[in-house]
């Protein structure tokens, strides 16, 4: 599916598609809500949007390439993220095996759409950019699994700052999956956040001032999908089969601002409660164009959600002047995270599994990665010859005009804004030039 990146100050109307719970399912045109003009400089990448947008993450660094699968050492991912400004590629495809936690430094980009083969995952324990600043990461797979005395997110983040997370694939948490706490400038797009493990089996805490959840896809997660206090743009995902709570409004004493507009909630076998819980007064929400479908009949065919379905939640009329942030219809959205949600350059059978359950109605709630298949195989590949270790292959450099014995080409900066190796990385990923 193409994307339509427009600003504009009209938000889509939204209206109602019934039929068959498949990708089908959608029709419409996509606009813009924009809150303001363009900054000079370009965006984290080509449909980067949200409060993270505008990370720049190891633009103008070192090139690294990882080039082993190993937990630690020169060459490996551990190393990789110990320190920026650096442009992370990948050599190698497959599985990391994750020692102990392991932690991202500020000023990364992390392109996992470089990784040969069926790409690039780690596996075992959380990944934390906690206090860090200024970080892209693109088409990673984050698992943690069982790991024993390791009750920890998948992916956390506290205290962290400008960052975005684009096709993302996130699961098996031990606490949460995906939290974000106490940070600012957040965005995570088409992205996975799936099956937390039981007994605490959390999509993830949002507790921070400008986050941008959109186009992901939130599944067999208990509750929390997710917990949202401070402020929150919330457009475009897909929350299914979550347990007692789908998304959770602040249930806090503090004052919580949020947008949520064209989201698509589909009950599973799992599921009790409706799409929104567990408000007071306190939560400030602007809702507009949602949808939930709560009969588990096999077919997308819910209803336009109330006022009535927020609860006590103080019901604004306006958006709050959030950033730019194209908004399809709810039923657009379905179909979009179906087709993009996740590392979905190559998707494996985890993930293939969370959107077939999707499509289906199928799927539970798991305490063990094993009940589901365990954590796969990813095949690795060989990488494309580059000779001069800039991250851009030779064959690509060649027929742009570079020269393949020359790294200081990495960093020249394209009529487009970007760095050549951040056209490279941004190619890899399906960006338009």
């Amino acid at each position: 599916m193409s994307r339509t990146w427009r600003n504009t100050l009209a938000m889509v109307a939204l209206v109602a598609v019934s039929g068959p719970l498949t990708p089908s399912a959608a029709g419409g045109a996509a606009e813009a809500v924009a809150a303001g003009g363009a900054a000079a400089a370009p965006a984290a990448f080509p449909g980067a949007e949200g409060f993270g947008a505008r990370a720049t993450g190891g633009r103008g660094g070192e090139v690294y390439h990882v080039t082993n699968l190993d937990d630690s050492g020169s060459g490996s991912f551990r190393d990789a993220v110990s320190r920026g400004p650096r442009i992370v590629v990948f050599d190698v495809g497959g599985y990391i095996t994750l020692k102990s936690p392991l932690h991202v430094a500020s000023d990364i980009t992390i392109a996992g759409q470089t990784a040969p083969g069926d790409g690039v995952a780690t596996r075992g324990y959380q990944v934390s950019f906690s206090n860090s600043d200024n970080v892209i990461v693109r088409y990673m797979r984050f698992r943690h699994g069982l790991t024993p005395n390791q009750n920890r997110d998948a992916v956390g983040i506290d205290k962290g700052s400008n960052m975005i997370f684009d096709h993302v694939s996130t699961s098996w948490g031990r606490d949460e999956t995906f939290s974000i706490n106490s940070s600012t400038g957040i965005t995570v797009q088409y992205s996975i956040i799936a099956e937390g493990l039981s007994p605490h089996s959390c999509g993830g805490l949002v507790q921070s001032d400008g986050v941008t959840l959109s186009r992901n896809l939130y599944i067999h997660n208990k509750t929390r999908n997710p917990k949202s206090k401070g402020r929150l743009q919330h457009v475009n995902n897909v929350v299914y089969n979550w347990g007692s709570d789908a998304y959770i409004l602040g249930d806090s004493a503090g004052i919580s601002n949020a947008n949520s507009m064209g989201n698509y909630f589909v009950k599973g076998p799992s599921s009790s409660g409706g799409p929104y819980s567990r408000a007071n007064a306190n939560y400030h929400i602007h809702a507009a164009g949602n949808f939930y479908d709560p009969d588990v009949d096999g077919r997308l065919d819910g209803r336009e959600t109330t006022a009535a379905d927020l609860g006590p939640a103080t019901v604004e009329d306006k958006p709050f002047a959030f950033p730019p942030i194209t908004v399809e219809t709810a039923q657009q959205a379905y179909a979009t995270v179906l087709s993009e949600a996740g590392a979905s350059r190559t998707r494996d059978a985890i993930d293939t599994r969370l959107v077939n359950d999707v499509t289906r109605q199928t799927g539970a709630i798991i305490s063990d990665p094993q009940s589901v298949g365990g954590f796969g195989t990813l095949r690795g590949g060989t990488p494309p010859p580059d000779t001069d270790r800039d991250g851009m292959p030779d064959t690509w450099e060649r027929a742009r005009g570079l020269d393949p014995d020359d790294a200081s080409d990495a960093d020249d900066t394209h009529a487009s804004g970007y760095t050549n190796i951040e056209r490279y990385v941004n190619e890899r990923a399906g960006d338009a030039a």
